[in-house]
């Protein structure tokens, strides 16, 4: 993976592939790099750059690294400056593609009001399924954010995505370009190889016992055994509170009064309209003669989705019959709630005049939330109470133990202070390390050589407390050859057969000039011999990595080879053979579909490289 991942971080990223992933990790909770900074940035192609820019920069490049090598992948892990320059080249990204959206005017009301719907939509903003207004304003104010201001967040986020998808969307490739790909790729080739096993060459290869000894005296350092480490710890989460929570008198009746008081938020109504824009005639009277005569098509019966497909000026809506979706009073104008307060299922709105636009409205789903009664909320609001105080509780103990560490406490103290037993772990090697908490900081804390034993730390986990203090430090030492002599002689194998194969494939090339190939293969059990004929790039046959080569090869090209599993080739190119004109149109239309998206890919790379290159970048207070 590692090898991979260096290919990934060389050079500027395809932004086209990147940029969709924006819109869902806004909030990932991650904005270490937002507290070392304050105000302006910077800007970026004239777009200014803010805290809540780099913020979610680092979010998006964090989950972008995640989404290409899993959920485990630590992005500390990599380089404070590799870091920044990952993130610097994401805040690039999406200014200079913000900037062009702005200046083809993405960035409207249209953007807006969608970037609302999907802040409606968004989990981290619901209470059982449904938008809470308070939960929304908690969550964007933790985050040093607005609520407006995070609505021009998402709109500006909105923007970038409609522009990236018209970028996105300009590739074709031609008839011959889709044909030269094909004959290309289903060429097959004719081979004549000779084979070394090394997993059998090994089996072949004996070691006396001086030479095991030999051995292992010359390479000592590769006999050493792993330092391990163990350590002592005591974990804290909001369970260990619970009991310690105390409901205020009155608490339930208080809370189930403002549950009822927000029954009427709970309740959805989807609508759709039918819009003129005012703007698209001569005059007011005329775009209100028009959308009479919609009202007057509705009132003889036609149907209001197959009106709104023709009639509205909402290009946004069109397509679904006008559908807005779910009311909800931030995103849509006063006049709408009027309009619809008195509607009932599929009830017609009369028309609604806006400052440019003219609307009617369509009650189409209608779901009134259930009103449960106190007994039947009574469990949810007092867990509900438990669980946030318990958390508190945790989290104004981990400021003592915090203070108790500063003090130089040891960790039976403290855990003494909050009366938990002190836990011992195993013995832990830097490769073994299997602790049940997988949270990175723990194993960087156990091997950090900075690390002193007895003195302990806390980390913060995603729902719980750990404080850690190393016990025992068992060092590196060199084992006893009795102990590891099956190892040692399996080390000595593996280099005897790499000095082995290396003199057999010179020897094999000296039988194949002399014609006496077959008598030196007789002589070996490990050495075989085969033609293959018409073997595809992708074939099972032999390795890939040994196809790929011999795909780069001429026609009558000999070429020694060794595949990663250790085996040596000695091949032979016969022929390489061009594919019938039948087969391919068998498989054009899977190439003609194949050489869009290679030509997709290359017009990301362009489109990439003039992001890069024509950015005008000017970042104060960073470390870029």
């Amino acid at each position: 993976m590692m090898e991979s991942l260096r290919n990934f971080l060389t050079g500027p990223r395809l932004f086209i592939v990147i940029a969709a992933c924006a819109l869902p990790f806004v909030f990932l909770g991650t904005s270490s790099l937002g507290t070392v900074f304050g105000g302006s940035l910077g800007t970026i192609n004239g777009e200014d750059v803010s805290e809540a820019d780099l913020n979610v920069a680092q979010n998006i490049t964090i989950q972008r690294f995640k989404n290409i090598y899993g959920e485990e992948f630590d992005f500390n892990l990599l380089d404070e400056e590799m870091q920044f320059d990952q993130i610097k080249q994401e805040l690039i990204v999406q200014k200079v593609l913000l900037s062009e959206a702005r200046s083809l005017g993405f960035v409207n009301e249209n953007t807006r009001r969608e970037a609302k719907k999907d802040i409606i939509k968004n989990p981290l903003f619901q209470l059982d399924g449904v938008f809470d207004e308070n939960i929304y304003e908690a969550q964007v104010n933790s985050n040093g954010q607005t609520k407006d201001g995070y609505i021009d967040l998402m709109t500006d986020l909105k923007a970038i995505e409609l522009y990236r998808a018209s970028l996105a969307s300009l590739n074709f490739s031609t008839d011959k370009e889709a044909l030269d790909i094909a004959y290309l790729l289903e060429q097959t080739v004719d081979v004549n190889f000779v084979k070394i096993d090394s997993d059998a060459l090994e089996r072949n290869i004996i070691n006396t016992d001086e030479e095991l000894e030999e051995f292992y005296n010359s390479n000592q350092v590769l006999f050493y055994s792993e330092e391990k480490r163990s350590f002592k710890y005591l974990t804290l989460s909001p369970k260990n509170y619970e009991e310690k929570v105390v409901v205020p008198e009155g608490y339930l009746e208080s809370a189930y009064s403002e549950y009822l008081s927000k029954a009427d938020e709970r309740t959805q109504i989807r609508f759709s309209h039918i819009m003129i824009d005012k703007a698209k005639y001569d005059s007011s009277s005329e775009a209100f003669d028009a959308i009479q005569e919609i009202e007057l098509k509705l009132l003889s019966g036609e149907d209001f989705s197959e009106l709104a497909s023709i009639y509205t000026d909402d290009e946004a809506s069109k397509a679904s019959g006008g559908d807005l979706e779910y009311f909800a009073s931030d995103i849509f104008p006063a006049e709408f709630a009027d309009a619809i307060t008195n509607l009932n299922l599929n009830d017609i709105s009369s028309i609604v005049e806006l400052e440019d636009t003219l609307h009617i409205l369509k009650i189409t789903e209608f779901n009134e939330a259930e009103t449960l009664s106190m007994e039947d909320m009574k469990k949810d609001i007092i867990g509900d109470l438990i669980d946030t105080e318990s958390l508190a509780l945790m989290t104004d103990d981990a400021g003592i133990l915090d203070e108790m560490i500063s003090s130089s406490n040891s960790i039976e103290s403290i855990a003494n202070a909050v009366e938990q037993d002190v836990l011992d772990s195993e013995m832990y090697s830097v490769n073994n390390f299997n602790f049940y908490e997988q949270d990175s900081r723990i194993k960087e804390f156990i091997f950090n050589p900075n690390s002193e034993i007895e003195v302990p730390t806390i980390l913060e986990l995603d729902d719980s407390i750990i404080i850690i203090a190393l016990s025992e430090i068992q060092e590196s030492a060199l084992n006893d050859f009795e102990s590891i002599t099956i190892e040692v002689s399996e080390m000595l194998s593996k280099s005897k057969a790499i000095e082995k194969q290396n003199l057999l494939i010179s020897e094999i090339e000296m039988a194949k000039s002399n014609n006496s190939l077959d008598s030196f293969i007789s002589a070996y059990n490990f050495i075989s011999k085969d033609s293959f004929i018409e073997v595809n790039r992708y074939s099972s046959l032999m390795p890939q990595e040994i196809l790929e080569e011999v795909f780069k090869q001429k026609k009558g090209n000999s070429i020694s080879l060794s595949a990663r599993n250790g085996d040596s080739y000695i091949l032979d190119l016969v022929n390489i053979n061009s594919p019938t004109e039948e087969s391919i149109e068998v498989l054009l239309d899977q190439y003609e579909s194949f050489s869009e998206e290679r030509l997709s890919s290359k017009m990301s790379e362009i489109i990439n490289d003039d992001v890069f290159n024509n950015a005008r970048v000017n970042l104060t207070n960073l470390v870029f």
